[in-house]
Order: C-alpha cells, then structure tokens, then sequence
C-alpha cells in the first residue's frame, strides 16, 4: 500500500474495552493540525466496544476486524491497513496527551535520520485519575545503543515509527502472547536510530481486566524470553523464533500480588515517598491517604502512612 508522506496513522486493537474506547479515541481525534487516520482494530469483542467506537461521526476512524489470536495479530491487522508513513499506537484502554502526535511528527520531521522518537507516560487509575508519573529521563538523547544492550526505558505506545521501520523489523510476532512490544522494541533498535524527549506521550491505565494483571507468569517469561532472543541475534543473527524452535511456553496462572489494585496502591506508596523525600509531607500524606483507599484492610500500608506522618522530611 503506498504511504501518504503527510498522514499518520494510529492503531486501535481493541477486545473488550466498551467502558474505555469513547475516552481513548476522543483523546486522539482532540488533533486538528495534523492530517491523522486511527485503524480500530475491533478483536472478537463480545461486549458493546464495537458501539461506542460507531458512535463517532469522524471519518478519519475506520474499523477493521481482528483475527481474534492476540494483540500481536491485532496490531499486525492494522499495520497492514496503515497508510500513514508514522505509525502510533494507541491501546483501546488508554489516553493520549493532547499534543503528543504534533509534537512527535515535527520531531521526525526535523530528525530525518531517527527512524523512531519515543517519551514519557504516566499511570491512571481505572477512573482516568492520575497514579504516577514515570520518570522515563530528563534530557533528550539518542537510546539506539542502550536499547541494543537490553535496558527498555519506556513503553512501546509513546513511540511514533517510520512506516519504512516497521516494514524492515517486520511487524509483531504473535508467539509474544505478552511483551511483544518489548520484543519490537528490541527489534527496532537494529534497523535505525532511535531518539527520546522528555515529554509526556502517554497514560497508560491500570485496571483489573487486562493482560497485564490477568497473566503475570507468562509477562514475566515473555519479557525474559525477549532479551534472551536478543543477545541470540547478536551472537549469530538470528533467534530460536527465527530458527523456527523458541521455547515452550509456560501456563499462565493469575497471581494476587500483581493485580491492578496492589500495582496501583504500591506506585502510589512509592510516589509518596518520593514526594517525602523532597520535602512536600503535605502533598506526601494526601498521596499515601490515597493508596491507603485503595486497599484499607493491608495493614503495611497503615504502617507506611504512618511513617510518612512521623518521619522527617528528607530523612531516609
């Protein structure tokens, strides 16, 4: 498909997010400046996602379906309808800033021999509430090299890609059931450059229903199994993915310990303590009081508030 050089399109895979895609897509299509198509990718929902999304009367969304066997085959559905030459993404639970994409397209613009800019993100809670801000750095600076060496800085949603990049890395690999973005990133660093600003590019929202709580044991198997493919292309320039024998896969089994809840109670006791550290106690105690709504009954988090209460400002 030829590319339009002034478009950009942003990816929607959406499965079952009717309570979320009405405030994710209203934050894309708040852009007017820059000419922009969003691909919904609508993946076997069941519930009435598909609904809301037909409810916008903007003819830049366009809905296609999924073939139901992931996100990775969902994001690959529509990069295949893409004619944009930028591509985003834009998970069906989450927010866009509202100057993200203007800002990222004059930064490739005025970067012509970066094939990717990336940012920050913030955390929000299930009712679109800040948790955390991520402290992803605070200069802008070409991240090619420490992505060849493994360390991911941010997520893969705040980067916009050259289409001609994505062509070359060859999309999304479906056997990456979770941390496939990881897996791309990884792979993305081998083919261009790659630049970060410190800007805010994303809100990444927590909450119970998605992957990411619902699987922890195999994010974590993923994500290992991303790297270890990594350092394989390094030393023989391919992977055991590529070589057609990856490893195999483990059950997934939900864990309690990384549910939305106790993930969003524990960034919002951490930001707390930042917030301590730096002298604001006010600001600290109204963030740990807010964790403890999370979760009253955890009885660590009492503790923690009562420190931050009693404890010195600035004293560790």
């Amino acid at each position: 498909m030829e590319k339009d050089n002034e478009l950009v399109s942003i990816i929607v895979p959406m499965r079952n997010a009717e309570r979320y895609v009405s405030d994710a897509l209203a934050s894309i299509l708040r852009e007017r400046q820059t000419p922009i198509e969003v691909i919904v990718v609508n993946d076997r929902s069941t519930d009435a996602s598909l609904d809301q999304v037909l409810r916008f009367s903007d003819d830049r969304i366009r809905v296609i379906e999924g073939p139901g066997r992931g996100v990775a085959a969902a994001l690959n559905a529509g990069l295949a309808e893409a004619r944009g030459a930028i591509i985003m993404r834009c998970d069906a639970d989450d927010l866009y800033p509202e100057t993200r994409i203007g800002h990222q397209v004059a930064w490739l613009r005025s970067n012509p021999g970066y094939a990717a800019v990336c940012g920050s993100f913030s955390t929000i809670d299930d009712d679109g509430h800040l948790v955390s801000d991520f402290d992803c750095g605070v200069e802008p600076l070409e991240i090619t090299r420490e992505l060849s060496g493994g360390k991911v800085r941010t997520s893969l949603c705040t980067f916009a890609i050259r289409a001609e990049a994505m062509v070359r890395v060859g999309g999304y690999r479906e056997y990456f059931e979770l941390a496939s973005d990881i897996d791309f990133q990884l792979r993305l660093c081998e083919v261009g450059r790659i630049g970060f600003v410190p800007e805010l590019f994303y809100f990444w929202r927590l909450h119970e229903s998605s992957m990411t709580h619902r699987q922890s044991v195999l994010g974590d198997f993923f994500e290992r199994t991303a790297h270890d493919f990594q350092k394989q292309r390094q030393t023989s320039g391919l992977d055991d993915l590529q070589r057609e024998h990856p490893p195999i896969k483990p059950r997934a089994v939900p864990t309690r310990k990384n549910s939305a809840r106790a993930h969003i109670q524990g960034t919002l006791l951490g930001r707390a303590w930042r917030e301590h550290d730096a002298g604001q106690k006010g600001k600290a105690l109204a963030t740990g009081l807010r964790a403890l709504t999370v979760n009253p009954s955890d009885i660590r988090v009492w503790k923690s508030v009562l420190a931050l209460a009693l404890r010195p400002t600035g004293s560790k």
